[in-house]
């Protein structure tokens, strides 16, 4: 994809992501003057790479909190806020009970992975062993 559509495939999802369920309704206008032109090729492909870029920029908005034992909302909320520091948007938390976690938590923002977990801390033991 050239560069001009990738900056115009990332701008475009941000909006949409951004203006929330009002801007829905905008959208298919906005991408039928986008792709007006395109082969069909060249039209999927874009397609495909907003898609990608939407995909990627919710899993940038979305904190997953996994942990062994149910966490209170106020617990999600304050780890939430720590994140939140260097957030430009508001963070989406899931909070998932994973028991095989055995204690501690583990979180996911995006690409980062921040493991503060017994079964982590056990194997990084096994391994200096």
């Amino acid at each position: 994809m050239e560069t001009k559509d990738l900056k115009l495939a990332r701008h475009l999802a941000r909006l949409v992501l951004d203006g929330g369920e009002s801007s829905l309704s905008e959208l298919r206008p906005a991408l039928e003057r986008i792709l007006e032109g395109r082969s069909g090729t060249a039209s999927r492909i874009f397609l495909k790479d907003f898609h990608k870029e939407v995909v990627h920029q919710l899993r940038e908005r979305t904190l997953v909190i996994e942990s062994a034992q149910p966490l209170s909302d106020a617990d999600c909320a304050t780890i939430r806020d720590s994140f939140h520091k260097d957030q430009t948007c508001e963070l989406q938390v899931v909070n998932r009970v994973n028991p095989s976690l055995i204690g501690g938590i583990k979180v996911q923002l995006g690409d980062n992975i921040y493991d503060a977990t017994v079964a982590n801390q056990l194997q990084s033991l096994a391994k200096s062993l």
